[in-house]
């Protein structure tokens, strides 16, 4: 292979890396908002909109096809 063939390929490699690392990123943020409003939800002290909003909030993420449960 000549050398614009391996640049090509480490290129590829590397961005293929980065996209793995960007979606574990995103995976560990969706899971952390997750917890975040099961927590607010389940709460005791929460007031009745802010259930009201986080149980909100999960349906739309579950309709984006996140599941919460």
């Amino acid at each position: 292979m000549d050398k614009s063939h391996e640049q090509a390929a480490e290129t590829r490699k590397r961005n293929t890396q980065a996209r793995r690392e960007r979606h574990e990123r995103e995976r560990a943020e969706r899971a952390a908002q997750i917890s975040a409003l099961r927590l607010v939800r389940d709460d005791p002290s929460s007031t009745p909109a802010e259930r009201m909003r986080a149980v909100e909030l999960l349906v739309e993420l579950e309709r984006k096809g996140y599941s919460y449960i």
